[in-house]
């Protein structure tokens, strides 16, 4: 199964357009957005476009994400907001949790990370792809390329629950791909030097990550 997992959208009509071309080019078969679709109240536009792609979406909300567009979502045919419950998808599982702090450097997903961390199923099933948007301490989480300001409670999650594949955003210039612990960690920002990720998931086999990279970097 292809993906095409890309964060950090912030309702900018140059990412989607960059978005419309990579669908074109790659094919993929779904769309993992690990948060920040949209941009605080400007997120009306960029939900509509979600919601007409030629592939479904997947998303959790980012620190930029109302929870005013959960209603909006619920309505949506082409749009599926992410939670604790597994969603199964061609055998694999799909798991989330949404919310961020706007500053990395408190270390959190969000001000109640622990209930929303306990929440999520542990250890997880063989082939589950979790989808956050603050990425782990220690996995492509560094802030001027020396600070590693991701969340130290969601590196401990991952170590005790395996996930196959980690799928987030949020720190935009550490776009990249890493592993922590058994799980490959992708930063799939489109908001930074990157344009997201084309991953191809085999059951039972690592997830095969190809980053896409922008000629000039979108700030």
């Amino acid at each position: 199964m292809r993906i095409y997992a890309v964060a950090d959208i912030h309702g900018k009509p140059e990412h989607m357009e960059s978005i419309y071309g990579i669908l074109d080019q790659y094919q993929p078969e779904f769309m993992v957005v690990p948060g920040d679709m949209t941009h605080f109240f400007n997120w009306s536009t960029v939900l509509s476009q979600l919601d007409s792609l030629p592939v479904p979406v997947l998303a959790i909300r980012g620190n930029t994400d109302l929870k005013r567009i959960e209603p909006r979502i619920e309505k949506a045919a082409n749009i599926t907001l992410l939670t604790p419950t597994p969603l199964q998808v061609k055998g694999f599982s799909f798991v989330g949790t949404s919310g961020a702090l706007p500053f990395p450097f408190a270390n959190k997903i969000c001000l109640n990370e622990n209930n929303r961390l306990a929440a999520l199923p542990s250890p997880l099933e063989p082939d589950t792809v979790l989808v956050v948007h603050v990425p782990p301490k220690g996995a492509c989480d560094r802030v001027g390329k020396k600070i590693h300001a991701g969340s130290r409670q969601l590196a401990r999650f991952i170590k005790a629950a395996s996930p196959s594949l980690v799928l987030c955003g949020h720190i935009h210039e550490d776009f990249g791909v890493n592993t922590l612990h058994q799980s490959t960690v992708v930063n799939c920002a489109i908001a930074g030097p990157g344009l997201g990720a084309i991953i191809d998931l085999e059951k039972n086999a690592p997830p095969r990550v190809n980053l896409l990279q922008s000629n000039t970097p979108q700030n």
